[in-house]
Parts: C-alpha cells; sequence; structure tokens
C-alpha cells in the first residue's frame, strides 16, 4: 500500500484539524449560550429542517451521522426535555413510529441556531468565495459518492 502524496495527505490532515476545530467551536458555543450539548442541536436542526418537522428514526440517523444506539441514548435524553416526541406515522399504516420537534423543541432549537449559524458564518462561510463554494461542493460530492 502506497501512502497518499504529500499535498493530499496535507489536505486531508487540514481538513480534519478544521473540522474538530469547528466542532469545538460549536460545542463550546452552544454550550455556554444555550446549554445544549452538539449532538443534541444537530438531532433539533435536522428535525425543524424536514418537512412536517417529523422523521423517522433511521432518516434521523442518516441526516446526523450516528450510530444507532448513540442516536436513541441522545432521542431518550432529548424526550427527557420535552424538545422532542415519539408519535405514530399518520402517512402510512400507522406502524412507524416517528420523531417529532415538540413546540418546546422548536423555541430551544431557534434560540440555539442563532448561535450556531453565528459561529458557522464568522468561521467558515463568511471567508468563502463563490469559487471555494463550488470546489468544496464538487470535493465532498466525490467523497460521497466513494462511499
Amino acid at each position: 500500500m502506497t501512502l497518499p502524496d504529500a499535498e493530499r495527505l496535507d489536505a486531508w490532515r487540514s481538513f480534519l484539524t478544521a473540522h474538530a476545530a469547528m466542532s469545538k467551536m460549536l460545542s463550546r458555543a452552544l454550550e455556554e449560550d444555550e446549554d445544549l450539548q452538539l449532538p443534541w442541536f444537530e438531532i433539533l436542526d435536522a428535525l425543524a429542517m424536514a418537512d412536517d418537522k417529523s422523521l423517522r428514526f433511521s432518516e434521523l440517523a442518516e441526516r446526523v451521522m450516528a450510530n444507532p444506539s448513540s442516536l436513541s441514548r441522545q432521542i431518550d435524553k432529548l424526550e427527557d426535555k420535552q424538545l422532542v416526541a415519539r408519535e405514530k406515522s399518520v402517512s402510512d399504516d400507522g406502524r412507524a413510529t416517528v420523531l417529532v420537534l415538540t413546540p418546546e423543541g422548536h423555541d430551544v432549537w431557534k434560540t440555539a441556531s442563532l448561535t450556531y449559524y453565528r459561529i458557522v458564518r464568522r468561521v467558515f462561510t463568511s471567508w468563502l468565495t463563490e469559487t471555494d463554494v463550488v470546489a468544496l461542493h464538487r470535493v465532498f460530492s466525490k467523497v460521497l459518492e466513494a462511499d
């Protein structure tokens, strides 16, 4: 096996470092400003962006890139805080369960999203040119296609 060339390996390491730094900044800001863990925000955000503010468990797991057991524990905690609820799906025969953003969860998401997207804008998006955006879409599309 051969290693990737030094330039591509350096790009990979830069990506990992940037991702870790962003996660750390977002986690710190959400915990300090909103008393909310980053994985919880990501779940609330996925539900807030979904049609009807609800998703099946498998759809949510895919959107937040979480393994099922970890996601299940997170959902339990969010249910305890009454930010999400499990409900019977009305779009099929009623046997499926969907996760729904509660009104309180929506309020928490709305406030927390101001913090989250302020950091994303300040640290990431405000530095990107249109050329950068196109290039990043192209690169990340290739990564996702390779999966």
